[in-house]
């Protein structure tokens, strides 16, 4: 796989004078559109970083791709309007639909679906010692430097053995996960032998983001539905849940 950046990356963050007076650091909202084969996917509003990284994340994530082996080559343009995923095959033509708009506050947007999704499948199973979710609520607590500049973005993390690989802000937890999984497929890191914390909200697009992703386990310091729990229960996600500085397993 190729990746092609021309954006690279700029601040999450600007200085702005604020109405009643006085400056303060606001999150940036980057607008960029995913294609795949040429053809728009996505319209993601995002920090503008780990453009390729998202991209990558959201197709697999969301059914498009199965691994980063389909991928050829992701370009993002010099501006980081437009991110162009390339696969190694055509897409299987699905029925059209209508747009889906996730449950998320950064105007993210699905558009009709021309491909046959791929159906979620069981997760690995893997052992997740205590110290591993304690190493990341230390983590989770220490604050990430956008957040704690702006305290209006998500975060997610990625660990594997016991060490966090990837820490990833985002306006979104949905754009903070597809970052985190995206980086994880550009360099080769086994997600089957991961798992993410994701400081944001456990509905069932979150948890089926998680399967898709094939990880054993998603924590959270936030409560899940009952819908998600029943997702997370079928296909053998742990759904790890923090409660006063403790965590509890959900699902096992």
């Amino acid at each position: 796989m190729k990746i092609v950046d021309r954006f690279g990356s700029r601040p999450g963050a600007e200085l702005v004078r604020l109405p009643q007076g006085g400056e303060r650091l606001l999150a940036v909202e980057h607008a960029a559109a995913l294609l795949v084969n040429e053809q728009t996917a996505f319209r993601v509003v995002c920090t503008p970083e780990l453009l390729p990284q998202l991209a990558l994340g959201r197709l697999l994530t969301e059914g498009w791709i199965a691994s980063a082996d389909e991928v050829e080559q992701v370009a993002v343009c010099a501006e980081g309007l437009k991110v162009s995923v390339h696969l190694t095959h055509p897409l299987a033509a699905a029925p059209a639909v209508g747009q889906e708009v996730p449950s998320c506050c950064t105007d993210n947007l699905t558009v009709a679906s021309p491909v046959v999704l791929r159906p979620l499948a069981p997760v690995p199973q893997l052992e997740v010692p205590e110290a591993w979710v304690g190493t990341l609520a230390a983590a989770m607590g220490g604050e990430l430097p956008l957040y704690r500049a702006t305290r209006a973005v998500h975060s997610c993390f990625l660990l594997r053995a016991g060490r966090i690989l990837y820490q990833c802000e985002d306006l979104g937890r949905h754009n903070a996960l597809d970052k985190a999984v995206g980086c994880a497929l550009a360099d080769g890191v086994p997600l089957g032998e991961c798992v993410l914390y994701t400081s944001g909200r456990v509905p069932v697009d979150m948890v089926r983001k998680a399967i898709r992703a094939g990880v054993p386990a998603l924590v959270s310091k936030t409560m899940p539905t009952v819908q998600s729990v029943e997702l997370a229960e079928e296909y053998g996600l742990r759904l790890l849940i923090q409660k006063k500085n403790e965590f509890h397993a959900r699902i096992s």
